[in-house]
């Protein structure tokens, strides 16, 4: 009879508990209505998900002893259980939720539109966001002529989703679904590829959503037309509708066709895509993207302060007609062009609110931190970035913050946590050496230098030179006085890429302009070590010392994958920035004077010497003569070419950014963008005018003329 009694109650139990099942159901699918209805955190779903599973235990107690309880009678397993299942609950959902956002999906920010009025959008909170890496689209039949699609597929792809504020698109070069699913598995759920095929005009677009997971194809589809842009416009509502953006969301956003923003003109993309600047801008003068995507280049690698202004200032006379977010990019790189870091940095803050993944804003906010050496602050952003996205970017960013604030153990800690999850990553353990060497800890870095000599033998040219460094440690500890000899600036000859190393506390620091902060390593006496293997290459950085063991010039050895190259950079001070800029104001004697006291003070700067032969050349020549002498070459010398400019002469190839040539003589020219380099003019046996290029050779002291390649070209007729 008790047997029977206690069947009854179980049944009768499971029946309760089946109902309060369906109906916890039943309730969260209409709360998931409800939060998608009116854009409020899906972390909800989540909580009461937790919540309805972790008081079944009491539930089950409460239903089958439900007659005694609704007494009022509790026995004292039950005073034990109920509070504690609710405590467990509460700690639970306490870690689990803690940190997340349970408010609303979007936010609303202000910012400053061109007519200096108060702007508001509203956008999709960065952790809602669906994480995207696009791949390269790979050719079904080869055909050299449609080989950069490999490539502009993947851009196209990449500029139109990122009008999408509920995706965080971005690009990977990684092939093989193995690497790709190793690279996008942490972090994102679906990755992007695809195939394409060009048959009689006619093309045909199949992209592939994988699981990031497994690899495993989620969806494809062809889409076949003679419009390669608006194929594509379709291909990028397909990817959307496919990785879970319901078209209420997707109508959330303007969504630009790929012929209203980017360009009109095929021809255009595709020497925009391989980098032809000056073709691309020649088929579409209004090209706002192509002067944009130039001039950031360019201003990354410091190729010379009056082109980037140039190219800059056309990316932002054309850019009304571009999404708001890449308006607002220009706007951006404008004011770092004319060095406003003020406004740069609270136009990057403002933006990285509606763009915290946006690798450019990312970049260029840690680039204004290095000109204006803010430390703190950029250790503290790279911080809260990974805080908020533990992505891979914002890893390597955090990596390096980490090592610049000589945090060392707390980024060794982080890869070995990180070491747990990817055990067989044989690039993770890598990382770990620059941070060990840094420390101090030698042996340590010893054991991961072995380690990575044996697994990863394809890095062996750029790991050989890391062996001498881990020597040299073993005998000579840095200090702060062995450190403080290395401090000062010192400038490209082949560029105007500036190298500032400084000492923050013990730690020497080094700045490349427009470029993120480092830490260097010491390497020996003379030497100091940068780059590393997260970076795929290492350079040793040898000071030049003359007589009085002063150091006048950097001698950098690049190494490679298969090669070692040589960068030679030059101290760098005020007496010369200062002869520079009277120079390019057209005071000669202020020039000369400056010349003539960093000559003194640098007498191995041979470029030095050849800007007072300008000086000299120009006093002993009249305005009008130097006048014809321009008006003599200008002209297209195949990808180079040369025009007149408010009485200057300026030289541009491919598009790149316009440099100023300077005269020494009657047929040969230099530049303060670039000291390496001697511009020369000639005559060829059969009367046509010539283009030709001298280079400074270090080792002989001379100047040698550059004859091969695409070095020497003849007039355009």
């Amino acid at each position: 009879m008790r047997e029977e009694k206690r069947k009854k109650k179980w049944i009768k139990t499971l029946q309760f508990l089946a109902a309060y099942l369906v109906a916890a159901w039943t309730f969260l699918q209409f709360i998931d209505w409800i939060l998608n209805r009116y854009d409020i955190s899906p972390n909800w779903v989540d909580l009461l998900l937790w919540i309805f599973i972790g008081i079944i235990p009491s539930l089950v107690i409460y239903f089958y002893h439900q007659d005694r309880i609704n007494n009022g009678i509790l026995k004292l397993r039950e005073k034990i259980i109920f509070p504690l299942n609710l405590i467990s609950l509460a700690v639970i959902t306490y870690f689990g939720f803690g940190s997340s956002d349970l408010g609303a999906t979007t936010k609303e920010i202000s910012y400053t539109n061109d007519e200096g009025n108060l702007s508001t959008q509203l956008i999709t909170k960065e952790e809602f966001r669906i994480g995207l890496p696009i791949y390269q689209f790979t050719a079904k039949t080869q055909d050299t002529a449609y080989a950069w699609l490999d490539d502009g597929i993947q851009e196209l792809l990449y500029q139109d989703l990122s009008q999408d504020k509920n995706l965080s698109p971005y690009l990977s070069d990684t092939e093989g679904t193995v690497n790709r699913v190793s690279e996008s598995r942490i972090f994102n759920d679906y990755y992007l590829e695809g195939t394409f095929d060009i048959k009689d005009s006619i093309y045909s677009i199949t992209p592939i959503i994988k699981n990031a997971k497994n690899g495993k194809t989620v969806s494809e589809k062809t889409f076949d037309g003679t419009d390669l842009l608006y194929i594509l416009d379709d291909v990028s509502v397909y990817v959307r509708e496919n990785i879970g953006i319901t078209e209420d969301k997707r109508d959330f956003y303007i969504d630009l066709n790929l012929n209203e923003f980017y360009s009109n003109s095929l021809e255009a993309i595709r020497h925009n895509i391989e980098s032809n600047y000056y073709r691309a801008h020649e088929l579409d003068p209004e090209f706002s993207i192509s002067y944009f995507e130039n001039g950031q280049r360019s201003i990354r690698f410091s190729n010379g302060a009056e082109g980037e202004k140039a190219l800059i200032d056309k990316a932002y006379k054309y850019s009304n007609k571009l999404p708001l977010q890449k308006q607002l990019q220009i706007r951006i790189l404008r004011y770092i062009a004319y060095e406003e870091w003020d406004l740069a940095e609270k136009l990057l803050k403002l933006q990285l609110e509606i763009d915290p993944n946006d690798n450019l804003y990312n970049r260029l906010l840690n680039a204004v931190y290095g000109e204006t050496k803010q430390i703190k602050a950029y250790i503290k952003y790279a911080e809260d970035r990974y805080s908020k996205n533990k992505s891979i970017d914002n890893g390597n960013n955090l990596l390096n913050a980490s090592l610049v604030s000589g945090d060392y153990d707390k980024v060794i800690s982080a890869i070995k946590a990180i070491e747990v999850v990817q055990p067989n990553n044989p690039e993770i353990f890598a990382l770990k050496l620059r941070p060990q060497l840094l420390k101090g800890d030698i042996e340590s870095a010893q054991k991961t230098q072995d380690r990575v000599k044996i697994i990863n033998t394809n890095w062996i040219n750029f790991v050989k030179p890391v062996d001498t460094v881990i020597e040299y440690l073993k005998k000579n500890k840095p200090t702060k006085r062995t450190l403080e000899k290395f401090t000062g600036k010192y400038r490209s000859e082949n560029s105007e890429q500036t190298h500032e190393f400084f000492m923050d506390d013990e730690r020497l620091i080094r700045h490349v302009s427009n470029q993120e902060l480092s830490a260097p390593i010491l390497a020996g006496d003379d030497k100091l070590m940068t780059g590393g293997y997260s970076y795929r290459n290492t350079t040793i950085n040898e000071f030049l010392t003359d007589k009085n063991r002063d150091y006048y010039a950097i001698k950098l050895h690049l190494y490679n994958f298969n090669r070692r190259i040589n960068y030679h950079y030059w101290r760098y001070d005020d007496t010369i920035k200062n002869a520079e800029k009277a120079l390019m104001d057209g005071d000669y004697e202020k020039a000369e004077m400056n010349y003539k006291l960093a000559i003194e003070e640098y007498p191995n700067h041979y470029f030095l010497k050849q800007a007072l032969k300008h000086i000299e050349y120009v006093k002993n020549n009249s305005k009008e003569k130097i006048a014809e002498q321009y008006n003599s070459i200008i002209g297209s010398y195949n990808s180079r070419l040369f025009w007149v400019e408010d009485d200057k002469l300026y030289y541009e190839r491919n598009g790149l950014s316009k440099i100023h040539l300077y005269p020494i003589t009657e047929d040969k020219y230099i530049s303060l963008s670039r000291y390496a380099n001697q511009y020369a003019f000639e005559t060829t046996e059969d009367g046509r005018l010539a283009s030709a290029v001298y280079s400074y050779k270090h080792d002989s002291q001379t100047w040698e003329k550059l004859t091969e390649g695409d070095n020497y070209f003849l007039k355009d007729d």
